[in-house]
C-alpha cells in the first residue's frame, strides 16, 4: 500500500525570494571557512620522509639534531614523540625499545626520519620525529 502524500501548509509551499547578495554573501563566508580550515589542519597526520644525518643524539634520546641531504634543516632541532616505531639497517621493524642508530651523545648516523611540523611557538618543539629509519 503506498501511503497518502503528505500535505505541508500553505506556509511552506510558498516560494521563498533570497536576494543575490545574500547567496554570494553566504558562498564566500563557506569558501573562506573551507580555505582557513585546509590551511590549519591540511597537513596534520602526514609525516614528511627526510634523509639525512643526525648530527647530535641528546643523552636519554628523546631529542635529536639533524640535517637533512637536500640542505634544509640543517643542524635542525627535533623531539621523538615517545617510543617511535623503527627500522634498523637491515629493513627489521621494532616497536617499544630506542633506535639503535640514536645511541646516547652519538652523532653521524645515516637516517630516514618521519617528521610531522606540530605549529609549536614559544618554548614548545615546531617539529616532532614519529618514525625512524636507520640507515647506518
Amino acid at each position: 500500500m503506498v501511503p497518502a502524500a503528505v500535505r505541508l501548509s500553505s506556509v511552506l509551499t510558498r516560494p521563498v525570494r533570497i536576494p543575490v547578495w545574500v547567496v554570494v554573501l553566504l558562498l564566500a563566508a563557506v569558501a573562506t571557512a573551507g580555505m582557513v580550515t585546509w590551511q590549519t589542519v591540511g597537513d596534520r597526520g602526514r609525516p614528511a620522509i627526510v634523509r639525512g644525518v643526525l648530527t647530535a643524539v641528546n643523552v636519554d634520546g628523546t631529542a635529536i639534531g639533524f640535517s637533512a641531504d637536500n640542505g634544509h634543516r640543517e643542524g635542525e632541532g627535533m623531539v621523538l614523540l615517545g617510543e617511535v616505531p623503527w627500522t634498523d639497517a637491515s629493513g627489521a621493524d621494532y616497536l617499544g625499545s630506542r633506535p639503535t642508530c640514536l645511541a646516547a651523545d652519538s652523532y653521524g648516523q645515516r637516517v630516514e626520519l618521519g617528521i610531522i611540523d606540530l605549529h609549536g611557538a614559544g618554548d614548545w618543539p615546531t617539529k616532532a620525529v614519529v618514525w625512524v629509519h636507520c640507515l647506518s
